[in-house]
């Protein structure tokens, strides 16, 4: 656990940080990657496939630490930039301003990529975060395809000195 600096921010050492941009971004980058990949994707879903829930949750992962989540009301895309404490003064959570990264502005993203990431999260916390039965979540391959290289871009545009070791969605 570490300080809660002010609202958005938990300072991070170093070595985490680099940790976080070299080793755990890419990886959960893979992830999600990996959960569509076109010459398989058509042959299985969520309930078929493994690689497919974990890189719907890696997304889902990355997007929140991006500052983005879904209004469980509303369904519409909205900021996630509180970091998660039971204290309200230390946390575990990382998010992208501890690691030189900046949270994405809602403002900025064409409704079209708002929606596509409101659903894939919907989908995302009731298909595969969750035990749900009845839910109409909407997690199919053709949302997962909408959303996945939509986090790609914000990922890369939050970071854009930092990438070199990532893996790239058209890879």
């Amino acid at each position: 656990m570490r300080p809660i600096q002010k609202p958005g921010f938990a300072c991070l050492p170093e070595t985490d940080v680099q940790d976080m941009l070299n080793k755990h971004i890419p990886y959960r980058l893979s992830l999600l990657r990996s959960g569509y990949w076109p010459r398989w994707a058509v042959q299985h879903t969520q309930h078929t496939s493994p690689a497919f829930e974990a890189g719907a949750l890696s997304g889902r992962i990355l997007l929140s630490f991006l500052g983005l989540k879904c209004n469980k009301k509303s369904g519409e895309l909205e900021p996630d930039t509180k970091h998660d404490s039971i204290d309200k003064q230390t946390t575990d959570d990382v998010k992208a301003c501890d690691v030189g990264g900046e949270f994405v502005d809602l403002n900025r993203l064409p409704p079209g990529d708002r929606n596509a990431l409101a659903v894939f999260i919907r989908g995302v916390n009731k298909a595969c975060a969750h035990f749900t039965i009845g839910s109409d979540h909407d997690l199919n391959l053709e949302t997962y395809a909408a959303a996945a290289p939509i986090i790609f871009r914000l990922m890369v545009e939050q970071f854009p000195n930092n990438t070199e070791s990532w893996p790239k969605w058209s890879d």
